[in-house]
């Protein structure tokens, strides 16, 4: 887990370098703070990464429960869903293709 550090935004100006060393080499998480307020946080791209697909998991998740359960309540069965699915599929990849694709 990288540590939690607070800088100000005159230190990162001033040391911009050692800064973004600090970052990448050392697993912090740098919170820059102006007049004692938070306004940025510096992280590795590597946990930027990691942050990004956690959210779109999560975004992943939560629509995937919603439209479960918006086809629960429409009585949708998952055998039903799947055909609807194979047969969308099919009709794209026959406008993207043609009618003779294989």
């Amino acid at each position: 887990m990288a540590k939690k550090v607070v800088i100000s935004a005159s230190e990162l100006h001033r040391a911009a370098g050692k800064v973004l060393k600090r970052v990448a080499i050392k697993d912090e998480h740098l919170v820059v703070e102006r007049d004692g307020y938070p306004v940025a946080v510096l992280m590795s791209y590597q946990d930027y990464e990691q942050l990004m697909r956690e959210r779109a998991l999560s975004a992943h998740r939560k629509l995937v429960s919603a439209l479960g359960q918006e086809a629960e309540q429409q009585g949708f069965t998952e055998e039903q869903m799947m055909a609807e699915l194979e047969e969308d599929k099919q009709a794209i990849y026959k406008e993207k293709y043609g009618e003779n694709a294989a």
